[in-house]
């Protein structure tokens, strides 16, 4: 009974709803061109922190609209009720721990456990993670993506991302031990068009075939060549251009000085 009751609970005080922009700014001018209409859907409440000290159960599962991973209703065991993130192999009516606390106080460390860098063991599998002592996960929450710990010394933990790049975090920093779920969210084919107006996008329009006054690639009679350089729609070139910042080796030190 009382896990039904938060269920009902649940739906007033952990949802809210969300109002669809449609790409446009508060004046209305499209800033982001391909989206709009779509569903109507709902943001979940999702604790990111995890710092109860206590074990919980796993009550239901829920596929939130809004992100690839599965989300879990968890009851604590001092009353607290939250959403978290799922990770594979968590089954309901499991017990987890999530906290920052010396691991002398559980048996053993399995998937779903959520502990500091400090307790979890070299060369584990881990998701959701900390950038930032106390600032809630920011890493490694999408679905079926993990990080592994390699390095480990008194103040800095070093893990490896799925993109082989290395970062190191420190050690308070909490995360959750095991990958994410919903491993076969990438073989899905959205199979027709209504699908993805439902999902919120609209269909592109290629650039030369828009007016001068919307699109650098614009006007002119008939077909044209193709530009040397590809603009987008603010003039600035996108094509041949690294996807990831390249950070100089002074933006990579005060970006290591802030995680201090």
């Amino acid at each position: 009974m009382i896990a039904y009751y938060y269920l009902n609970l649940l739906k007033v005080k952990l949802i809210k709803g969300l109002k669809n922009t449609a790409g446009r700014n508060f004046l209305g001018r499209i800033c982001i061109f391909g989206r709009g209409s779509g569903q109507k859907r709902r943001y979940r409440y999702i604790d990111f922190f995890r710092r109860l000290n206590s074990y919980g159960t796993i009550l239901k599962f829920y596929r939130d609209p809004i992100r690839t991973a599965k989300l879990a209703l968890i009851l604590y065991l001092n009353g607290f009720a939250a959403y978290s993130l799922v990770q594979q192999g968590v089954i309901i009516n499991q017990l987890i721990y999530a906290g920052n606390s010396s691991p002398n106080n559980i048996d053993f460390i399995k998937n779903g456990y959520s502990l500091i860098l400090k307790y979890m063991p070299l060369f584990t599998s881990l998701s959701n993670i900390e950038l930032k002592p106390l600032l809630g996960s920011k890493l490694v929450r999408a679905a079926s993506v993990n990080a592994i710990i390699i390095v480990k010394n008194q103040n800095f933990a070093t893990i490896k991302l799925n993109s082989n790049w290395l970062l190191n975090i420190s050690i308070e920093c909490i995360a959750s031990m095991g990958r994410m779920s919903s491993i076969f969210f990438n073989d899905i084919i959205i199979g027709k068009a209504g699908k993805n107006r439902a999902l919120g996008f609209r269909p592109k329009v290629r650039g030369v075939a828009k007016n001068p006054c919307d699109h650098p690639h614009g006007g002119g009679n008939g077909k044209k060549a193709k530009p040397t350089v590809p603009v987008n729609a603010w003039k600035t070139v996108f094509k041949w251009r690294s996807t990831k910042l390249k950070k100089t080796d002074r933006e990579k030190r005060r970006f290591y000085k802030n995680l201090e």
